[in-house]
């Protein structure tokens, strides 16, 4: 506890970590939320699916241009107006959905809720990277935000579940999207945040282009394979737990759980070795359970594999956030932290596309196979990552005027 407490202790940072977290109330929310209200209005779970799927394709591939808003703008505007315009959408969304439920309008307002969703995550890690100077207190900080993001994808869907076993399923996106804007509002009144708005404006360059380095490239391909990993392994635990005879949710708990131990054990700890060393131990683990699990064990000996390696996965993301900003310019960090979130997105979706195949042609054991595959494939180029010098890019960290200005507040 005692790495937390030094790292909560910088100015501001406690502040945004707690409104981070309300602010990623909507991730582990909307999509069960989406699917139920879909389902209950058109009587479809296809529709429902799509539904579901038209959100999530939307925010991968529009939360860069967010980022990139808050790089140019501000901040303050990009929240303002993502949430606001969000808000809008869901409010067409839960009229259509009440009024005509008809498919395409129900796809097409949630498509649109999908690529208004705040950049709240890359905001409140861009200002991390700012108030807290050193590297090991911004391991324990993004480490803890992992730990909260595991809890909410636990906690959503039963506050989900729980909204929608009194009242009807419409008012499940009614309060996700309550709850969502005043995490946002909260964040953006924070006074880190204010400070930052106050000296990022005009410091990114016309455009939309990102500030591609050789190695903020390669981290993205790296987050993005490991997300693949975490996808492809979803769905054939789900498909291996009907061969077992077992409970999936039970399984994926146990993945959840690993998660939340995994990324508090990291924060709290001073482990030696640099970033990208650490990165690649944990993904040569990684890979080395999920194609454990690919062999066929038991059902026990099967949980036990998915705890370890939601063990891992927990640092693998702190890890993967501290070198997205390390590897950015200042100009370009909420950019970069956007470009995050849809790599996990993207390769989340790929993965459990590709294992869904080999599952259908095959068998689940394949699906971990080839999850495995891209973890260990991830490990692979993180270590020789490691194994070259590293250059610090001219977003190194430094706070400066700004850590003083939000420690005065």
């Amino acid at each position: 506890m005692a790495r937390y407490q030094v790292a909560l202790a910088h100015p501001g940072a406690a502040r945004v970590i707690l409104a981070a977290f309300a602010c990623r109330m909507l991730a582990g929310m909307v999509s069960l939320a989406l699917l139920l209200v879909a389902e209950d209005a058109s009587g479809s779970y296809a529709q429902a699916g799509f539904v579901s799927g038209a959100y999530a394709i939307a925010l991968a591939f529009t939360s860069p241009l967010w980022g990139r808003i808050a790089d140019r703008r501000g901040p303050r505007a990009a929240l303002a107006w993502a949430t606001s315009l969000q808000s809008f959408f869901f409010g067409l969304f839960v009229v259509a959905a009440v009024t005509t439920a008809w498919p395409p309008l129900l796809v097409s307002t949630a498509f649109l809720a999908g690529a208004a969703t705040p950049p709240a995550a890359a905001v409140s890690n861009a200002v991390l990277m700012e108030v807290v100077p050193g590297e090991d207190d911004r391991r324990s900080l993004f480490a803890l935000s992992g730990l909260m993001t595991e809890a909410v994808f636990v906690g959503g869907p039963l506050l989900v579940a729980a909204i929608v076993a009194v009242l009807p399923a419409v008012y499940a996106i009614v309060i996700t999207a309550v709850v969502s804007s005043l995490g946002v509002w909260w964040l953006r009144a924070a006074p880190a945040v204010e400070a930052m708005d106050r000296e990022r404006p005009g410091l990114a360059g016309p455009g939309l282009r990102l500030d591609w380095n050789r190695r903020q490239l390669h981290i993205q391909m790296v987050v993005a394979a490991a997300a693949f990993a975490i996808g492809g392994l979803q769905v054939s635990v789900v498909a291996r737990a009907d061969e077992l005879d077992a409970s999936a949710g039970l399984l994926m708990a146990a993945l959840a759980c690993g998660g939340t131990l995994g990324s508090f054990c990291y924060g709290g700890l001073r482990l030696p070795g640099s970033a990208p060393a650490q990165l690649a131990a944990v993904l040569l683990l990684y890979g080395a359970a999920i194609l454990a699990l690919g062999m066929g064990p038991a059902a026990p000996l099967t949980g036990i594999l998915l705890l370890l390696v939601g063990f891992v996965n927990g640092p693998a993301d702190a890890i993967e956030t501290l070198l997205v900003g390390r590897y950015s310019a200042v100009s370009a960090r909420s950019q970069a932290f956007a470009v995050l979130v849809a790599s996990n997105w993207v390769g989340f979706a790929t993965g459990s596309f590709v294992a869904g195949l080999a599952i259908q042609y095959a068998s689940p054991g394949l699906g971990m196979v080839v999850a495995a595959t891209a973890a260990l494939v991830a490990a692979g180029s993180m270590a020789l990552a490691a194994s070259r010098p590293e250059r610090r890019t001219s977003g190194g960290g430094e706070t400066g005027r700004f850590h003083d200005e939000t420690a005065q507040r």
